[in-house]
C-alpha cells in the first residue's frame, strides 16, 4: 500500500485520498520499482492491476474512516453509535406497541374473549389481551374493564381518550366500547439523530454541584448504579420527613467512602446533606466536613405469566426467553420509577408463538396482582428470572 503523510490520521481529521491520488501513487511505485518505462494504459497488464489496487486501497481508506468516526457521537451511526449510548448507560428506543385500557357496556352478563379487535375511526386496530366478563355496576348496566393492544408500533398508536369505539367484528350483544384514557407506550424507533441528540443532552450533565451534575459524578464511581437525588426547596418538611431546604441524595451500590468523598466535592456549600449513612470526610481545604446519604432499596418483584402458545413457540427455550425478557425490562427502570403492568406486555409479545397473555406482579410471591407498583423516590425494583414463573397452555 502507498503511503502518504497526508493520507489518513491528520491533525485537522482522518483524510480519505481521492481514487485517482491513490491511483497515481501506485502507477508511479510501480514505475519506480519494476521498469521506469513500463506501460501504465488502462488496456496493459500494469494498468489493470493498478486500477485493481487502487479501487481496493480505497475501500480500505472508507472503511478505516468509519471506524475512526464511529467512536464519536456526533459522527457515529448505526450500531457504533448503539456502543457509544451503551457505554453511557442510555440505550436507544425501539418501536413499540400502545396499551389501553377499555370499557365494554353490553346488553347483560357477557364474555368477552381474548383476541377480539378493536378500532379507531382513523384505523389503528388493538386486541384484547385478556377474557372480560362483564358485570352489573351501580347505575345498572353490565360492564367490563379489559386492556387492549395496538397491533402497529410507534408513537402514533398511542390514541387518544374516547376513540377506540369501532368493533371490527360486530357483535349484538356489545352495547359501546371505548377506552376512558388515552393509550400509552407506544413509540418510534429512535433515529441516528434523535438518538444522538439525546446522548448529547445527558453527556452535558457533567460533574458538578448541580443535581444532575452531582448525578453525573457519583454515576462514574465504582459499582454505583443508580443515583437519586430529593430535594427539599420548602421551608417544611417533606412527605419523606426530610428537613426544610435539604438534599437527600440515595445510591444503588457504591462505596460509601468513595460515595462520601465525591459528595464532599461536588456538593454546593452550606447545604444541608440527609440520611442513615453518615461520614466525615475532608473537603478541599483540608477541614472536616459531615456527610450524609443513604442507599437505595431494592425491591424484590415477583412476576406470573400464563400464555397461550402456538406452533411457533419454543418448548424448549420459549419460557426461559420470556423470563430473560420481562426481567431486563424491570430491572431496567431507574429508581423511583413505577412498574406498569401493561408495558410488560411488550417483552412477553416480543417472543415468537405467544397469542395472549396474562400478567400478575407484586412484591410479595403470595399476593400477586394485575395492578401497578407503585415506587418511592429511593426504591429500585428488582427482578431475577427466578423470580418470574411461566404457566404454557397450547403446549
Amino acid at each position: 500500500m502507498p503511503s502518504n503523510t497526508q493520507w489518513g490520521l491528520t491533525s485537522t481529521g482522518f483524510h480519505v485520498p481521492s481514487f485517482q491520488e491513490i491511483l497515481s501513487a501506485w502507477q508511479n511505485g510501480m514505475i519506480s520499482a519494476i521498469d521506469p518505462d513500463l506501460v501504465m494504459t488502462t488496456n496493459s497488464n500494469a494498468g489493470v492491476l493498478s486500477h485493481l489496487f487502487a479501487r481496493r486501497e480505497k475501500a480500505m481508506w472508507e472503511q478505516m474512516q468509519l471506524e475512526y468516526y464511529s467512536a464519536f457521537i456526533s459522527t457515529a451511526t448505526g450500531a457504533s453509535l448503539d456502543y457509544i449510548g451503551g457505554n453511557l448507560g442510555l440505550k436507544r428506543k425501539v418501536d413499540m406497541s400502545s396499551f389501553a385500557q377499555i370499557k365494554i357496556v353490553t346488553q347483560e352478563e357477557y364474555l368477552i374473549q381474548a383476541g377480539e379487535q378493536y378500532e379507531t375511526e382513523s384505523g389503528y386496530q388493538f386486541t384484547l389481551l385478556k377474557d372480560v366478563l362483564t358485570k352489573r355496576d351501580e347505575e345498572g348496566n353490565w360492564s367490563g374493564i379489559g386492556w387492549v393492544q395496538s397491533e402497529d408500533t410507534g408513537q402514533e398508536t398511542n390514541v387518544p381518550a374516547n376513540s377506540i369505539t369501532v368493533e371490527s367484528n360486530p357483535d349484538d350483544e356489545i352495547v359501546s366500547i371505548t377506552n376512558p384514557e388515552e393509550a400509552g407506550g407506544g413509540q418510534d424507533y429512535e433515529d441516528d439523530d434523535t438518538y444522538r441528540e439525546r446522548l448529547r443532552m445527558e453527556n452535558a450533565a457533567r460533574p458538578g454541584a448541580t443535581a444532575a451534575g452531582i448525578r453525573s459524578a457519583l454515576m462514574n464511581l465504582p459499582g454505583v448504579r443508580e443515583v437519586n437525588i430529593v430535594q427539599n426547596p420548602w421551608a417544611e418538611a417533606d412527605k419523606y420527613g426530610n428537613p426544610p431546604y435539604s438534599v437527600h441524595v440515595y445510591c444503588l451500590g457504591g462505596n460509601k467512602e468513595d460515595i462520601a468523598e465525591c459528595l464532599a466535592d461536588y456538593i454546593a456549600a452550606g447545604i444541608t446533606m440527609v440520611g442513615s449513612q453518615e461520614m466525615m470526610v475532608k473537603d478541599a481545604t483540608g477541614n472536616p466536613l459531615k456527610i450524609n446519604f443513604d442507599f437505595a432499596t431494592e425491591k424484590q418483584v415477583y412476576v406470573k405469566i400464563q400464555i397461550n402458545v402456538n406452533d411457533e413457540w419454543n418448548i424448549d427455550q420459549g419460557a426461559d426467553d420470556i423470563k430473560a425478557s420481562v426481567s431486563d425490562y424491570i430491572n431496567d427502570l431507574e429508581m423511583g420509577n413505577p412498574l406498569y403492568i401493561t408495558r410488560l406486555y411488550g417483552p412477553v409479545y416480543a417472543i415468537d408463538g405467544v397469542d395472549d397473555a396474562l400478567i400478575q406482579i407484586g412484591t410479595d410471591l403470595t399476593k400477586l396482582a394485575e395492578a401497578d407498583i407503585k415506587q418511592k423516590d429511593f426504591e429500585v425494583a428488582r427482578c431475577d428470572p427466578d423470580n418470574i414463573e411461566v404457566i404454557t397452555n397450547g403446549v
